[in-house]
């Protein structure tokens, strides 16, 4: 068996650009299925509010998700005050320097989504804090001034949309630079496999915190979870042409595979395939059955069950997204630059 080089990518990059990966992936996701559903508190006004809480979620997970992400990214560089430099970063070549101001642009966008649906006269944060009262006023005060015409913040939130999805998947295309040596990162399926990932990570945050809040009837929340089904079944199709381009690559790449049969498979086969995407579906398909044999208004236990259902299905979903991360870096065996 042909060894592998002895620096391997998961011991330079480590868990903490894993848990980055996961979390850049879920904020990206987040902002674009709150701006999904900003758009259909429009066309679907019998689920505005819940459509609207989404929306709020969407803004208030992805604002988060890369609060905690970014210094995580920042540290490991080793140098997170250069950040303040941003300017300097001109290189648009690099998917490094594409990356920094995606996050950036990422950061301002979220907080202006966040402020604008959360905050002022029709506030929908309810913070039940008197003594953040003078707090909460300013910021109201600040959101009305600043707010744009509703077309403007929705035409501003569909270009965040498209800053979500580059979030997500500028991280692929860095990896996937390194494909040649990499084979894990392959340039054709690991873009697509984190943009299926990142989507169906930041439904399932954001709609998982929809369902605990405001239920499950007349909120959107069945609609979004068929359709975090249908990209899991996308992105189990993207992950048997991974595996399949494995199989039939080079050396590495086939070493690659086998290490997903054997000390990758509790995380990968475990983590990723069963309780990440297996065990949704499954979910998914029980309680589609339930809410098209009863009807959830008239039995309030049926739909505590179906609450239950679902945020159990969509944390399932978020812990794969996760070890689908530690899997792309801990499987990330290298080709040997030289004889061994």
């Amino acid at each position: 068996m042909t060894a592998v080089s002895p620096l391997l990518p998961s011991q330079f990059w480590s868990l903490s650009i894993g848990v980055y990966l996961f979390l850049g992936g879920l904020a990206g996701g987040a902002y674009v299925t709150g701006t999904v559903a900003d758009f259909l508190s429009v066309r679907d006004p019998s689920r505005r509010e819940g459509h609207l809480a989404t929306a709020r979620w969407g803004t208030i997970m992805g604002l988060v998700a890369l609060a905690i992400g970014g210094p995580i990214l920042l540290f490991h560089l080793g140098e997170p005050l250069h950040v303040i430099m941003i300017w300097l970063f001109t290189n648009f070549d690099s998917w490094m320097t594409i990356g920094v101001w995606v996050i950036v642009l990422f950061m301002v966008l979220s907080a202006l989504q966040a402020l604008w649906l959360g905050f002022g006269a029709d506030r929908g944060f309810e913070i039940p804090i008197t003594a953040l009262e003078p707090v909460t006023d300013i910021i109201d005060t600040v959101a009305d001034l600043t707010r744009p015409s509703e077309t403007l913040r929705r035409g501003i939130n569909a270009f965040g949309a498209v800053v979500g999805l580059l979030l997500i998947v500028y991280t692929a295309l860095l990896l996937s630079a390194s494909s040649n040596v990499v084979p894990m990162w392959d340039a054709t399926w690991l873009p697509p496999l984190f943009l299926a990932s990142g989507l169906s990570m930041g439904i399932a945050a954001t709609v998982g915190v929809t369902a605990v809040t405001k239920g499950v009837t007349d909120t959107g929340v069945t609609m979004f979870s068929v359709a975090d089904d249908v990209i899991i079944v996308a992105e189990m199709v993207v992950i048997y042409m991974l595996l399949a381009t494995l199989v039939n690559g080079n050396t590495t790449a086939v070493e690659t595979q086998r290490y997903l049969l054997t000390e990758g498979n509790l995380i990968f086969w475990g983590g990723v395939v069963a309780l990440g995407l297996l065990l949704p579906l499954a979910i998914s398909v029980g309680l589609l059955t339930i809410e098209w044999r009863y009807e959830l208004h008239d039995n309030p236990r049926l739909e505590r069950l179906a609450t239950a259902g679902y945020t159990a299905k969509f944390g399932f979903v978020i812990f794969g997204g996760l070890m689908l991360r530690l899997t792309i870096i801990y499987a990330a065996l290298n080709v040997p630059l030289f004889g061994v």
